[in-house]
């Protein structure tokens, strides 16, 4: 996977991007545990930008650890390029290693985040997401625990 500068990141980011009808949080097909949930961006005006938004959950059972992985990435013909990644992993005691920490990709920066992402909860993790990408998901998508009936 590649990664955009930053500059470029923050330039895909700048104008309001909508995610409409994403599915269902729906079990992964390669890793047991986790929920995926994933759409294709387009502008306001309704033109696709080869923007796609990918989330991930998983909460594990022993530790009541929760893993959140929310990402946009750009369909290129080679590939796909990270945009934007926020990665939150909460655990009842905090992490030595570095990279377990919570952390952001803005392109190829990666910022770490403040010790209070430990305690959010989906919704605010949605929140900061939706803020630092300009994403608004119409309608808006449910915590992955979260019981829908289809349509509803």
């Amino acid at each position: 996977m590649r990664d955009v500068t930053e500059q470029d990141a923050s330039a895909l980011l700048a104008a309001p991007l909508l995610c409409e009808d994403c599915e269902d949080w729906k079990p992964s097909r390669t890793s047991k545990g986790l929920l995926e949930a994933g759409c294709g961006l387009i502008s306001r005006e309704g033109v696709n930008l080869r923007l796609y938004v990918d989330m991930r959950f998983r909460r594990t059972g022993k530790t009541n650890g929760r893993f959140y992985m929310f990402s946009i990435f750009r369909r290129q013909p080679y590939g796909q390029e990270r945009i934007y990644q926020l990665d939150i992993r909460q655990y009842p005691v905090t992490p030595r290693d570095h990279h377990l920490l919570p952390h952001e990709h803005i392109g190829s920066a990666r910022q770490i985040g403040d010790a209070e992402w430990l305690n959010w909860t989906y919704d605010q993790v949605l929140a900061h997401f939706c803020a630092r990408t300009n994403v608004t998901f119409i309608p808006q998508l449910p915590h992955p625990d979260e019981f829908r009936l289809r349509g509803q």
